[in-house]
């Protein structure tokens, strides 16, 4: 069930506008593979604020167990990790590093439990009407999904199982919850699944929390403020392309802005002619 819709826009920046059709790409996916169905409810494109930050969440999917939070990134050539864990991705012949997006995500789904958990007597149920049920126990799984024209090289092949094509991740999400399911179920005597299964959400409290998030979703201003521009233009987030940046700085190098989303730090400096 599509509880927030995807909202199509348009970018003149050209990785803004990448990043975009990324987006789109993966919701289509992800409201042809669960828009029908009423245990999943998806919310794209979803930012909100809490205690003093802010998340953006390209596209969630609440289900039974918790939710799936996925981060898409557009790559039309290739991404890498090497045996470290750093991301790299391919332009040409180089490779340039980039911020791991399943990080990014991870930052997003503290801050969400943060929130779900400042809110808990209002969302969930009392067990006998006396015992406050909790989001201590609530899945929070993270994808990063990369372009179906792009490729995922690993260093090894169990590296970032959630990084995965943009078409492969509702099949993921489906498969997880399926495991969960299996874990939680009565005939299930493996002591290890039935420690390791997240708690069950009713139907009720999921459409709660689901109406929830999509009133607390606070879209960026449409006008550019000064923490986006030099000299006029928009000046997203050199590494993640994101427009969610902070108040503008000044370093030993000039000013600068700090993203919200990947942490990295952008120039202001106007480059020399």
């Amino acid at each position: 069930m599509i509880i927030k819709k995807y909202e199509p826009r348009t970018q003149s920046d050209p990785r803004l506008a990448a990043g975009i059709r990324a987006e789109k790409q993966m919701a289509h996916y992800l409201d042809r593979h669960f828009g029908h169905l009423e245990d999943f409810l998806l919310l794209h494109d979803l930012r909100f604020e809490f205690a003093g930050e802010a998340a953006q969440i390209d596209h969630l999917v609440l289900h039974p167990y918790g939710a799936a939070l996925i981060e898409s990134k557009s790559v039309s050539s290739a991404v890498r990790i090497n045996s470290l864990g750093e991301w790299e991705r391919q332009n040409g012949r180089s490779w340039a590093g980039m911020p791991d997006p399943l990080l990014q995500v991870e930052r997003q789904a503290l801050l969400l439990k943060r929130l779900l958990e400042s809110r808990t007597d209002e969302l969930l149920e009392k067990l006998a009407g006396m015992v406050q049920t909790t989001f201590r126990n609530m899945a929070l799984d993270r994808f990063a999904a990369i372009s179906d024209g792009g490729k995922i090289q690993r260093a090894r092949p169990d590296q970032a199982p959630g990084a995965l094509k943009a078409d492969a991740v509702p099949g993921a999400i489906t498969d997880t919850v399926t495991r969960y399911r299996r874990g939680n179920s009565l005939l299930n005597w493996n002591l290890k699944e039935i420690m390791d299964t997240p708690r069950d959400f009713k139907r009720v409290e999921l459409r709660r929390i689901a109406r929830f998030l999509a009133a607390q979703h606070r879209p960026r201003s449409s006008r550019p403020t000064k923490t986006q521009r030099a000299g006029g233009d928009l000046v997203p987030c050199k590494y993640c392309a994101s427009l969610d940046v902070g108040q503008p700085r000044r370093g030993r190098y000039g000013p600068y802005v700090v993203c919200n989303e990947c942490g990295k730090n952008t120039s202001l400096r106007r480059p020399a002619l």
